[in-house]
């Protein structure tokens, strides 16, 4: 199954037919946009949140029948754990990072890049505690 990838194509002011409307045209055709966008947006957080609900039921039932990987002829569905830090403590953690200078624990979350790293060396951060998150992986076949 192939994904379309299109994109606006804005049209040179001259050539653009939107500049034949009046004002008021235009402003109630960008009203509808505005509506319409909204409608989609709203539908779009529907779908997104039937998702979460039904990538819930599949990491319940994956791990039930002990799967970690399965497929339907038509797509595969893999469970993909990683491990990310979870401040349980600021003040600690700031002391750490002020004390070691390894800022590059520090963005505006922490990196789990750098905390799976100080993880694999054995070190642990003072403040941080780790979290594995899961995840579906969907992709057609």
């Amino acid at each position: 199954m192939s994904k379309s990838n299109t994109a606006a194509v804005i049209i040179p002011f001259d050539e653009n037919p939107m500049f034949t409307l009046s004002i008021n045209d235009l402003i109630r055709k960008r009203a509808a946009i505005k509506d319409e966008t909204e409608k989609l947006n709203s539908r779009l957080k529907d779908l997104k949140t039937d998702q979460d609900n039904i990538d819930l039921a599949l990491l319940k039932k994956m791990d039930a029948e002990g799967l970690s990987r399965t497929a339907n002829g038509d797509y595969s569905v893999s469970i993909n754990e990683d491990t990310v830090p979870e401040v349980i403590d600021w003040d600690a953690l700031y002391d750490h990072v002020i004390s070691t200078r390894d800022f590059s624990l520090i963005q505006r979350r922490i990196s789990s890049t750098a905390y799976k790293e100080l993880l694999k060396l054995g070190e642990g951060v003072p403040g941080l505690s780790p979290r594995t998150i899961r995840k579906i992986n969907f992709r057609s076949l």
